[in-house]
């Protein structure tokens, strides 16, 4: 039989007294929500490291073996970068040092050629000392003209002095031009000067026989067919302006 109590609690909602069920008063009461600023009291604090505790703080995310390997990685490319400094000086010195030599090869290249043509100048010098000397002893001796006298027979002894005298002249001229001094432009304008000359044409039209014996191919023969030329423009010009007469030759 279910007393007056339990049925009073089954119409409020607490079900029938059951052994199985322990009495209504004996229910613990509803959970509420905690009133804010109470879940953190409530919760369990949390707890933080210090910065120094993380290993990973002061290497930027990197493991601390990664610092010794950037260390090594320094190390290795100072060291290739001491080893193409290197490289590049030893490089550079020994290309100093091939320009120092081929700078001194020129060098005694250029002394070489200098003290050649210093030799070549002096011994021109000489030859033509040689030949002003022995044309002079003609000159005033005529004992001694007819040694070389090759002129026709009909020309007079007065004559035959200056034909020599003509020849010391384009001799000379001859000698300063194979020393370097003057080029053939040079050579051929004081040569066009000495043919204004009477004497010195007939000087140079008495010795052409001289000439026809030269060996075509020699500096001396391409020299004297120059002035052929030149005389012949000499000749023919219908100027008295002879400065301009002629085509001197650039080379």
């Amino acid at each position: 039989m279910v007393s007056s109590t339990c049925w009073a609690d089954v119409l409020h909602g607490a079900g029938p007294c059951d052994p199985r069920f322990p009495p209504c008063a004996a229910s613990p009461p509803p959970r509420r929500s905690a009133p804010l600023g109470t879940l953190e009291a409530a919760a369990p604090p949390i707890a933080r490291r210090s910065p120094s505790a993380d290993p990973h703080s002061t290497t930027g995310g990197r493991s601390p073996d990664s610092g010794v390997d950037m260390v090594t990685r320094k190390n290795i490319t100072g060291r290739f970068g001491s080893a193409a400094a290197g490289m590049l000086l030893a490089t550079g010195v020994t290309l100093a040092a091939r320009r120092r030599g081929l700078e001194k090869a020129r060098l005694h290249e250029r002394q070489l050629e200098l003290e050649e043509l210093a030799i070549r100048r002096e011994s021109l010098r000489h030859q033509q000392r040689m030949h002003w000397e022995l044309l002079a002893r003609a000159i005033d001796d005529p004992s001694l003209a007819e040694v070389i006298d090759t002129y026709d027979k009909d020309v007079p002894a007065a004559r035959r002095r200056q034909f020599f005298y003509a020849n010391a002249w384009y001799t000379y001229l001859f000698h300063t031009h194979r020393m370097g001094l003057l080029d053939r432009e040079e050579l051929y304008r004081h040569l066009r000067e000495f043919f204004q000359s009477p004497v010195f044409r007939a000087y140079w039209q008495a010795s052409g026989n001289m000439r026809d014996s030269l060996n075509e191919a020699s500096e001396e023969a391409r020299l004297g067919r120059m002035v052929d030329d030149l005389v012949r423009d000499l000749e023919e010009a219908d100027t008295e302006e002879w400065w301009v007469v002629g085509n001197p030759p650039t080379d």
